[in-house]
């Protein structure tokens, strides 16, 4: 078994495709299909179920997918720790991040990227979506991470490369007296008041495409603050927040918050980080970028993309 081989194996699982993961790692597509035969021979098991739409993991892959990239990780932290032995990066570097990946995955993520790299200044603000856009392409960020609709063109002038994909999921006080349904009929929800964020952001947009209405019952307007869960969690109003970030609230998992899959639900959003495509990402944002995206495999091993 060879590393590129377990390189190959968790590209096509996530791509769901040979010719796209043939693409993304500039080989030729029977070079990574004969590579993946020898090693679903090596190990003895059927990996991908091969189909006009694409390819799928076997629940055996999906198993052995996980380690894979596990072992890959692992492999990444003996070349970076080698690495930074020897490169000690210095400098700034400047996040413009929308608050959901934050909570989600910053705290690993910066902890590990100054253990690293203890003489890189790093400065973190969170903002919506529309103003990070403006941020990198003002340069006033090297690195902004936003959310979007998967097939949206986001600015001619700026590269998006996509981390994770994710919803929306209703979240309801365990105090409210909204009936509670798991998934939730969208009609309920639109009838409630509702806590979303500001213009900033682009959550309103996605909540009308969600809830299938024109307007929205909006009880307040606010940035992503705690005053807002705890409207939520005393049951005055309903909350949206990202599927993967709110198995890490607080208030969910004391139980004050409850979260619940939104009935007949369409809307995906791709999440992923952005730079002008004038402008190579800094060395000290490249490397955050690789950590961020190590912890989000780690901590999301399998999603349906």
């Amino acid at each position: 078994m060879r590393i590129e081989q377990l390189r190959y194996f968790v590209a096509i699982a996530q791509l769901q495709s040979f010719s796209l993961a043939a693409a993304q790692l500039h080989i030729s597509q029977p070079s990574i299909s004969q590579s993946i035969s020898n090693l679903e021979e090596e190990l003895g098991v059927k990996l991908f179920e091969r189909s006009r739409s694409g390819a799928h993991l076997t629940k055996t892959g999906e198993h052995l997918v996980r380690k894979a990239r596990n072992a890959l990780n692992m492999i990444q932290d003996i070349y970076d720790e080698a690495r930074a032995e020897s490169e000690s990066l210095t400098g700034s570097l400047r996040i413009s991040s929308i608050p959901s990946i934050c909570n989600a995955f910053f705290s690993e993520a910066l902890y590990h990227f100054k253990k690293r790299h203890p003489q890189v200044h790093i400065e973190v603000n969170e903002d919506g979506t529309r103003q990070i856009i403006k941020d990198v392409a003002g340069e006033h960020a090297h690195l902004g991470i936003i959310s979007k609709h998967p097939h949206e063109e986001v600015d001619g002038k700026l590269e998006f490369q996509r981390l994770l994909s994710g919803t929306y999921v209703a979240c309801i006080g365990k105090r409210s007296s909204v009936p509670l349904y798991n998934p939730m009929p969208a009609e309920i929800i639109a009838g409630e008041p509702i806590v979303t964020f500001k213009s900033n952001y682009r959550q309103e947009e996605y909540l009308r495409q969600l809830l299938k209405v024109d307007k929205l019952n909006v009880l307040l307007m606010t940035g992503y603050t705690e005053a807002a869960k705890k409207l939520v969690a005393d049951g005055i109003a309903i909350g949206f927040y990202p599927d993967f970030s709110v198995h890490k609230d607080p208030y969910v998992r004391s139980g004050e918050i409850i979260p619940v899959e939104i009935e007949h639900n369409d809307l995906m959003l791709s999440f992923g980080w952005i730079r002008p495509k004038s402008a190579k990402l800094t060395k000290p944002a490249q490397e955050f970028v690789k950590i961020l995206k190590a912890v989000i495999d780690e901590e999301l091993p399998v999603r349906d993309e």
